[in-house]
């Protein structure tokens, strides 16, 4: 998903502008750090033809769904999918399933400092959906959407610690997760609120409960608990962007024992409750 935008400036100072276009619209857009962020959404049935950018971009759907054909295939966009577009590669997106509102990052490498440390995964194409960089890219969209003299550095971190993420998850891929591995995560993906045991995991995907544990780290560099709570808080973030549900009903949609412990983890994970979270991303409470 892109809405073409300006160059980020050379400067930390933020800059905020609107404009609007028949197909799309851009809600927000903030210039900081040789960062340009823009808030836009594309109008249902609208087509972005064939084109490009000058420099990397990170897109991260906050609503809707659409697709985007490149290199003779197409990938599918839904809430909470996270890509990286290397400058110069051509793509076309197509939003044929309803209206979609994301998140771009345009990135100017020559005078974003720090960048050249991550010059491998900029110039390779990156998708993936939940985990570590959803959650890590609601905290980013939530700072975006604050309006306090900090959020600006807090972007410009957020920004370096996706970019980490996506190296250390490259570097844990090189090796092909085994196929159970790969069957437990979609267990815990496809219904982050269950309440799994490492014992029902490991029988439902044929597999000793140690081996399970050993196994996933080595594949996905984490736990498969710390894999279910990232789950777990990236769903809860998105009903608390899309939806008017009480924090109540969230917390036990997303599998926490009590609003209590949800609004703890929350806080811990993503630096703000979820109140707070909420009224960044311009929900009512």
């Amino acid at each position: 998903m892109a809405i073409p935008s300006p160059r980020a400036s050379r400067n930390r100072v933020m800059t905020l502008r609107s404009t609007n276009t028949p197909a799309s619209q851009v809600s927000r857009q903030i210039s900081v750090g040789g960062m340009t962020l823009t808030e836009g959404m594309h109008a249902a049935g609208s087509s972005l033809p064939w084109h490009d950018h000058a420099g990397p971009t990170l897109c991260f759907v906050l609503d809707g769904a659409f697709a985007e054909y490149v290199h003779g295939h197409v990938i599918d966009c839904r809430p909470s999918t996270f890509k990286i577009t290397p400058a110069g590669e051509r793509h076309w997106n197509r939003f044929h399933l309803g209206d979609v509102r994301g998140l771009l990052v345009e990135l100017d490498p020559a005078s974003r400092a720090g960048l050249d440390l991550f010059e491998r995964v900029l110039t390779r194409p990156h998708h993936s959906e939940g985990g570590v960089e959803a959650v890590l890219a609601h905290r980013l969209y939530a700072e975006f959407r604050a309006e306090d003299e900090a959020a600006g550095l807090a972007m410009e971190g957020l920004l370096l610690e996706l970019l980490a993420s996506v190296a250390r998850s490259a570097a844990v891929t090189r090796n092909p997760a085994p196929s159970w591995a790969a069957r437990a995560l979609a267990l815990v993906h496809d219904a982050p609120g269950e309440r799994h045991s490492l014992a029902t995991i490991a029988s439902e995907v044929g597999v000793h409960p140690a081996t399970l544990a050993r196994g996933f780290r080595r594949a996905y560099g984490c736990s498969v608990g710390a894999m279910q709570r990232r789950l777990r808080l990236e769903y809860a973030a998105r009903q608390l962007a899309t939806t008017e549900w009480p924090l109540a009903m969230i917390a036990q949609q997303a599998g926490f024992y009590d609003q209590s412990h949800f609004t703890n983890a929350f806080r811990r994970h993503l630096g703000r409750s979820p109140m707070q979270y909420r009224r960044a991303v311009g929900r009512p409470s």
